[in-house]
């Protein structure tokens, strides 16, 4: 059990950090740190797989129940989050590829402070799921709404725009991405935070409402 937790623990490390280098790749508009976030999420894809054959092979094994049986499915569940945060980053690098360095002439209006916001919700996720610690997760919901409601508002500047300004349209596609996986991220911060929760407490709450 502690291996399949030390594993989780470094996929949900490196996983965080794909969002971050795919991130400060789109700030820089660094094509080449773009390319190594999409290669990471291959190696992201590997160490899931790995996760959960590990998993299956502790559950035919060892028969667990209760907490352990709990434990096992939890983690087994994350894995398919953090899986999911490296291919959203995955997408974020995408973007700067196809636009060879991100963004010249859309401004990027909220859209700094919404990927700040889904890196602090990655960040309090992850920090409770390596140690354990439960205490901060109530406020996911409250971090999510946020993050919500700078999608909404990204997205009709974007639509608004691309109406305004027709050379503005290829850009504008690529953000409607961006924003679109940084939502997405974000609930899948959420859901880590659900399956910490009830590891520790055995009941299944519902962050992301």
């Amino acid at each position: 059990m502690v291996t399949l937790k030390n594993e989780v623990a470094d996929m949900a490390q490196i996983a965080q950090n794909g969002f971050l280098q795919a991130w400060k790749a789109f700030q820089t508009g660094s094509v080449k740190q773009a390319k190594e976030v999409i290669i990471r999420d291959e190696k992201l894809n590997v160490l899931a797989a790995r996760i959960f054959k590990m998993g299956l092979s502790l559950i035919a094994r060892q028969a667990p129940v209760a907490k352990d049986l709990r434990t096992i499915g939890a983690y087994l569940k994350v894995v398919t989050d953090l899986e999911r945060i490296g291919d959203l980053s995955g997408d974020i690098a995408s973007v700067v590829v196809r636009l060879e360095g991100g963004p010249q002439r859309v401004p990027l209006f909220e859209i700094p402070d919404m990927a700040a916001s889904v890196q602090e919700i990655l960040a309090l996720s992850v920090r409770a799921l390596k140690m354990g610690d439960t205490r901060q997760l109530r406020s996911l919901d409250d971090m999510d709404d946020v993050i919500d409601a700078y999608y909404s508002r990204c997205f009709v500047y974007l639509e608004r725009s691309m109406e305004s300004e027709s050379g503005y349209v290829q850009e504008g596609v690529q953000l409607f991405k961006v924003i679109q996986a940084l939502e997405r991220i974000g609930d899948h911060a959420t859901n880590i935070g659900e399956w910490t929760l009830y590891m520790s407490t055995g009941n299944i709450a519902d962050l992301n409402t």
